[in-house]
């Protein structure tokens, strides 16, 4: 998609009469036209999307534990294929990319599985998750009727499918995936391909179904998806979705909770309001389920990439930045210019390939001209012409710098700071604990960095948000866009890198650096993130947990509404109750107070219920806490620590 959040979000709702699911392996699917069927019955499915390469395998299980204690039925994954395949016939399948080890992980949380293979995924990934060296084929155009695209397609979706098989993970097998995904959001973009997107999705719904999964198949935003491949919708509303046939269920496959975090820009969240409105409108609408005197010239470039660097006899002169929509950048720099000959460099830096729209993989990267030497007497040289030489990508990248073990890194006593185009390295013992644990990169300009070898990400930290577009509260009313609700203005969109303590060692750890603007390496810090309280406030009208819905009506009120905390780290558990209320409680998390309704008997039920556990459940009801106001409206409210 063009709108991810990284780890887990609502996505995809199945509405029908029977009850949620209890175990993650089924032998039939199939659908009718009011719901998916699993074993013969309607199901009501609620899924969450967590993409298994954006984190390491000792975190699986307790992401996956938290989407299910948090009532996700299933979870939703695209498959990456630049990952899996890096080079052309050569498969990865281990570490980020162990996908078999994280859909049996899934399995053994309880959780059924929907694979997106794609393979054009979105995802605000690199080239939209298509490997590079798929652009280089002879002939090739992707993503439209062509043969060396179709062929390999074809042989990468056959590559993960019986993958799949011979682990015996699809629901045929008595596995956990009841759901696979071919192509993705190509419906936003067909019409740009004219007659051939027809012709070539009809082929690739084809191909799947050829593919004999035992499992349905489903494009999303895809109006013309023929049988038997489900259409489905994906946005912040899908209430006025239908399906292209009488004989298919109505599915939301991404309910975007949010937006993607731009360099340079506000962070926009989502009010669970209107995320709350939107389900509830999907659901009642019968849903079923991102050379002289050379002083006073300058230089015009045009680059298409997210930054330009240009410098002039090995100094830098000047920088110029894009933005996410649009990688076009446009720089005059002031230069000056020696007697005799003078040398221009010019550095253009894309923040990741395009990833989404039609024929992105055309849109190139790169200096696009003219390059235009504007002299103080008022004429101008166009060097568009003159004899440029050309590199792609840097040498440091070819001398292994990134991984810190080659012969080139020199010591010095002091480090230069606030200098362009260069490579840092330093050691590091891992800091105690086991909580999560980031890099803070305040102070430095613009860059990548490395933790023996593996890189945790671009960081940019000089790209300040605009100071204004944001709001202390977001009205949640009308219809959600991505400027609508905004915080962090004037502010760097991201400072706080996370680091894997799975990457670690516990002393000779190696932090390598590539600061492109210019930065002070001193001023990074290392930060162990520490989790304030555990607020939670239900009230004795909300509905049993998800878990406990049956088409028993009588057994589901008789369940009633249930309080749960749950601490966020392993080895933690709930060391004191701040506050506990039963009544009418005032305020928010940090700040509860007793409203004129208060149960005296709250404080030491909750600590005797939840102090030393990991996590606890309270029902709340006067059975539990006594009556104490009579007709008003209770809700309980608490806040813990964990430790």
């Amino acid at each position: 998609m063009k709108r991810r959040e990284i780890l887990a979000a609502a996505a995809c709702f199945v509405v029908a009469v029977a009850a949620a699911a209890t175990t993650a392996l089924g032998a039939n699917v199939s659908y009718d036209h009011r719901a998916l069927v699993i074993d013969g019955k309607r199901r009501v499915l609620i899924s969450g999307s967590i993409h298994y390469p954006r984190s390491t395998p000792d975190m699986w299980p307790d992401l996956l534990q938290k989407s299910k204690d948090g009532g996700v039925d299933v979870i939703e994954t695209y498959v990456f294929w630049s990952g899996h395949e890096p080079v052309q016939n050569q498969y990865n399948f281990e570490g980020r990319y162990d996908l078999v080890q994280f859909i049996k992980l899934a399995a053994k949380a309880g959780l059924y599985v929907h694979l997106r293979i794609g393979p054009y995924v979105c995802a605000e990934w690199n080239y939209g998750g298509f490997p590079l060296w798929l652009h280089f084929i002879p002939g090739i155009q992707l993503r439209t009727d062509n043969e060396p695209y179709k062929a390999e397609m074809k042989r990468f979706t056959a590559k993960i499918v019986d993958l799949m098989k011979k682990e015996k993970l699809y629901a045929s097998q008595g596995g956990p995936i009841i759901l696979s995904q071919i192509e993705n959001e190509y419906g936003n973009v067909d019409s740009a391909y004219g007659p051939a997107a027809k012709t070539y999705i009809n082929w690739a719904a084809k191909m799947a179904v050829s593919l004999n999964t035992g499992v349905p198949w489903v494009m999303c935003q895809q109006k013309d998806a023929p049988d038997p491949i489900i259409n489905t919708c994906n946005g912040f509303y899908c209430d006025q979705f239908t399906p292209n046939s009488n004989n298919k269920p109505k599915m939301w496959t991404e309910n975007w909770s949010g937006w993607f975090l731009s360099f340079g820009g506000a962070v926009p969240y989502r009010p669970v309001e209107d995320l709350a409105f939107a389900v509830g409108r999907f659901f009642q609408g019968s849903a079923s389920i991102n050379s002289e005197d050379g002083a006073g010239s300058q230089i015009d470039v045009e680059s298409l990439g997210h930054v330009l660097h240009t410098f002039v006899n090995g100094k830098l002169s000047g920088s110029a930045t894009g933005n996410s929509n649009n990688a076009k950048v446009s720089e005059d720099v002031p230069v000056t210019l020696v007697a005799g000959k003078n040398t221009i460099d010019l550095l253009s830096v894309t923040v990741g390939l395009q990833n989404y729209g039609a024929f992105f993989d055309l849109k190139g990267a790169g200096i696009t001209g003219p390059v235009v030497l504007k002299l103080k007497n008022g004429s101008a040289i166009d060097l568009s012409s003159q004899k440029w030489t050309y590199q792609v990508g840097l040498k440091g990248e070819g001398l292994g710098l990134s991984s810190g073990d080659s012969a080139q890194w020199v010591s010095q006593s002091s480090l230069p700071t606030m200098k362009p185009l260069v490579w840092y390295k330093r050691s590091f013992n891992t800091p105690g604990g086991d909580g999560p644990l980031a890099i803070d990169f305040t102070g430095m300009g613009k860059g990548e960095a490395w933790v023996n070898g593996q890189s945790i990400g671009r960081y940019w930290p000089t790209n300040i948000a605009p100071s204004s577009g944001c709001t202390d509260s977001c009205d949640y009313r009308g219809s959600y866009g991505a400027n609508k609700c905004l915080k962090n203005c004037g502010k760097p969109s991201q400072t706080l890198y996370h680091v894997p303590r799975s990457w670690l060692k516990s002393t000779g750890n190696t932090l390598v650096l590539f600061e492109e603007n210019g930065g002070d390496p001193t001023k990074i810090a290392f930060a162990t993130p520490q989790v304030g309280s555990l607020c939670a406030q239900v009230s004795e009208t909300h509905p049993s947990p998800v878990h406990k819905w049956s088409s028993d009506l009588r057994a589901q009120t008789k369940s009633g509404p249930v309080l749960s905390l749950s601490c966020p780290h392993p080895n933690q558990v709930i060391s004191s109750i701040k506050y506990a209320s039963y009544g009418t409680p005032q305020g928010t998390c940090g700040s509860f107070n007793n409203g004129q309704c208060h149960s005296q008997n709250t404080l030491s039920i909750v600590q005797k219920a939840c102090i030393g556990s990991k996590n606890c459940s309270i029902k709340v009801s006067n059975s539990t806490f006594g009556e104490p106001c009579g007709l008003v409206r209770k809700s309980l409210a608490v806040e813990a620590s964990c430790t």
